[in-house]
């Protein structure tokens, strides 16, 4: 290159380089940390969590000496109003038969019981197992008589009446009408002893009871009106032809039952033997006779 003065300066001197070299040229240098350079302050650190404070412990205080009779277990002495022992909780009270006292800790408290309530029951149970032990030891007669006890009873109705003798204007029929006002009579006066009422069902019947009412009727200005039935023969006739016949007897006034428990029965048989207010100016009278049975459900 010519300058002003007219001289050639020559141009600087371009080495060649391999890629290395030139990759080794791009490159940043760091330098390396030397062992006496101070280490760098720490910076700024975020506040931690405040740590609980830890419980103290207290020293046991040293037990106070007792003076008193001792544990009857371990020997301790223990004060005159204590009831357990301060070192192995042993009762001190001696325990009274009454326990008046309470039980002590741990113990559970006896039941208190009605000795009379239990035995009553234990009575009771003892009953129902001999009337159904009965029942099934002492044959089918028995057990029919505990399955009549507890069956559940229904109203049966007679298909057909009948007496000995009767009023004309009272007849059999009318003691089975389902009227209290309505009455059968004998037609005869005093006890008309021997003459009978008689009732006959469809069907033969398991008979449990009879509802009478004796008089010309329920309410007590009317049914003394008339002798009252007072002892009376009662004959079952069931199915087979058997009678069942025993004898009863009424009060003098309102509903009564009679219980009967016959099966299979047939017709129902009333003969009277003595009343209640007879005279000769009055006859027997009968308002109702009501007949229930073991009921087929």
């Amino acid at each position: 290159m010519a300058d002003d003065a007219g001289t050639t300066t020559p141009l600087p001197e371009v080495r060649a380089t391999s890629a290395t070299d030139a990759a080794r040229a791009l490159l940043v240098p760091v330098q390396e940390p030397s062992a006496a350079q101070p280490p760098e302050a720490p910076g700024s650190v975020l506040p931690g969590r405040p740590e609980a404070a830890r419980p103290k412990v207290r020293t046991a205080a040293a037990p106070q000496e007792e003076s008193g009779a001792p544990c009857p277990a371990c020997g301790t002495p223990n004060h005159q109003h204590r009831n357990f022992c301060r070192s192995c909780a042993t009762p001190l009270t001696p325990r009274r038969e009454d326990n008046a006292t309470g039980p002590y800790a741990g113990q559970r408290p006896p039941l208190h019981r009605d000795r009379k309530r239990w035995i009553a029951r234990a009575l009771v149970a003892a009953a129902v197992v001999a009337v159904v032990v009965g029942g099934v030891v002492g044959g089918p007669p028995a057990a029919r008589a505990v399955q009549d006890h507890f069956a559940k009873r229904v109203a049966v109705h007679p298909t057909k009446w009948a007496a000995s003798h009767e009023d004309p204007n009272h007849k059999a029929e009318l003691a089975g009408d389902s009227y209290s006002n309505t009455w059968w009579g004998t037609g005869y006066a005093n006890d008309a002893a021997g003459t009978y009422l008689e009732a006959t069902f469809g069907q033969p019947t398991d008979l449990l009871a009879l509802l009478i009412t004796p008089g010309t009727s329920k309410r007590q200005g009317q049914q003394s009106e008339q002798a009252r039935p007072q002892e009376f023969d009662l004959v079952v006739t069931d199915s087979s032809g058997k009678q069942h016949t025993s004898h009863r007897t009424l009060n003098d006034g309102g509903v009564q039952r009679v219980d009967v428990r016959v099966r299979d029965a047939a017709s129902v048989r009333i003969i009277l033997r003595s009343a209640f207010g007879a005279a000769k100016d009055k006859q027997v009278a009968i308002a109702e006779v009501e007949f229930f049975a073991r009921s087929k459900n």
